[in-house]
């Protein structure tokens, strides 16, 4: 893709296609278009938040297992919205985080507490850069 554009703002640039203004406004539209297209490749956030299990002593305790957070995309960070559901009920608690990628994963809590199952429900993700 990069060579493609390459040759394309050259043809642009070229003295024999346009007047200098129009050749500088069309090349700076293109690679404008062109380079939010490539981040719009990404596609939604919400696809690289990826939930995770571990076996931690204190959840495996209850019958449980600690469940973490990560950033599954190899080079943006992203910022994700929590909920926390206990025994089917929301619980009122919402956290955010911003995961970095590559990171290590970001721990929750146990999927059972003392009194029964808990899980995390994404309300929303976003790139954040």
């Amino acid at each position: 893709m990069t060579s493609r554009l390459t040759d394309l703002l050259a043809r642009l640039a070229s003295p024999m296609s346009r007047p200098r203004a129009g050749r500088l406004m069309c090349a700076a539209a293109l690679a404008t278009l062109l380079l939010g297209a490539a981040r719009a490749d990404d596609g939604d956030a919400r696809q690289y938040v990826q939930f995770v299990e571990e076996f931690a002593g204190n959840c495996v305790a209850r019958q449980g297992v600690q469940i973490l957070v990560k950033n599954s995309h190899p080079t943006r960070t992203l910022r994700v919205w929590l909920d926390r559901w206990h025994m089917g009920v929301g619980t009122g608690d919402r956290s955010r985080s911003e995961l970095l990628p590559g990171a290590e994963p970001e721990a929750l809590g146990c999927s059972r507490s003392v009194n029964g199952p808990q899980e995390w429900r994404m309300v929303r993700a976003e790139f954040v850069d």
